[in-house]
């Protein structure tokens, strides 16, 4: 056995330096451009179409389904303006009660009846109502109608609370 290396592994040992510490001793200065070669004919592809691209009528095209381009248009001729806006403060209203806000309204306006008197509880609940609506509402209407809806909530519940409060009542 011999112990100098064969050809193959000094072959192997320059490639894994070149590997290692690829970076030349004058790594700082800029390589020099390759020069083109002069003898290669250029391919003339301008007039031709690509050679992998699909038929236009290949990919689908996405679109809206009819079915929500034409439900407003539908919506608009079932249901009245006023009937919509009533529909949309009702149920607003009315999740605000099922959420436990109309309670809080009520409880607050209730207290303030039994110790400050009905006109001081009115002035609360209109005034309240008026500050939800200035500060919170007239921001988020024109909000996307799920989310618009939802910041409605507090509004209509006031304004429950407040058509619903009867100091006379035992």
């Amino acid at each position: 056995m011999s112990i100098e290396p064969g050809a193959d592994e000094l072959r192997m040992r320059a490639l894994l330096k070149q590997r290692i510490d690829p970076k030349p001793a004058d790594w700082w200065e800029p390589k020099p451009e390759p020069a083109e070669p002069d003898d290669e004919p250029e391919l003339e592809t301008a007039g031709r179409p690509p050679v992998f691209a699909p038929a236009p009528a290949y990919w689908p095209r996405p679109h809206v389904p009819a079915v929500l381009v034409h439900a407003p248009e539908r919506a608009a001729a079932a249901i009245s303006p006023r009937t919509r806006r009533l529909l949309y403060n009702a149920s607003a209203a009315g999740a605000g009660w099922g959420l436990g806000l109309y309670q809080r309204f009520a409880w607050a306006l209730n207290d303030c009846g039994t110790s400050q008197g009905v006109p001081a509880a009115l002035v609360l609940g209109i005034g309240g109502a008026l500050v939800i609506a200035h500060v919170w509402d007239r921001r988020t209407r024109h909000w996307w109608p799920g989310i618009a809806w939802v910041a409605r909530i507090p509004l209509a519940t006031a304004l429950l609370a407040l058509a619903l409060y009867a100091p006379a009542a035992p």
